[in-house]
């Protein structure tokens, strides 16, 4: 009975496991609207658009997003991965760039690029990949850990 008990717990907890940390292959699946929205919100943040602004912005997110679902649906549809291919992604962002320069002007943008380049180094990426903030997230190069309270485990 023990053995069965036993089990059955790490059973459980092995599946639980799996979920939280994104097993069993499933892929939360973002909506180009969800995402032109985030991104369209980053933008207002930062450089404190207008309404007007605002939907430019986020129409060019809308029609960035819905090109991307629909080249990884063509992908998935010919049952291949979407290739990586940084020069592409690169000309994409030096056009998203130059269309967001266009939309809110030098003084905007420059707003909107300091809060991206603060956002980079917050989260690690000090915009040279691994060689600055060690590639992991919050910065800590060598991947030490914060200090945790020794009196409360669980």
């Amino acid at each position: 009975m023990k053995k069965l008990f036993l089990t059955m717990m790490v059973a459980m907890i092995s599946l639980t496991s799996f979920a939280q940390f994104g097993g069993g292959g499933q892929r939360r699946e973002f909506k180009p609207e969800d995402i032109a929205t985030r991104r369209a919100d980053q933008v207002k943040e930062a450089a404190k658009t207008t309404d007007e602004q605002y939907k430019k912005v986020y129409d060019l997110f809308l029609k960035q997003a819905q090109e991307q679902q629909a080249k990884m649906k063509e992908a998935q549809e010919k049952g291949e991965r979407q290739q990586f291919d940084r020069e592409a992604m690169q000309k994409q962002q030096e056009a998203t760039n130059a269309a967001l320069k266009e939309i809110l002007g030098e003084a905007q943008y420059a707003e909107y690029e300091k809060a991206q380049q603060e956002r980079r180094q917050r989260f690690g990426q000090g915009g040279g990949g691994r060689g600055q903030g060690g590639g992991r997230p919050g910065g800590r190069p060598g991947g030490e850990r914060p200090q945790q309270n020794q009196g409360t485990n669980m």
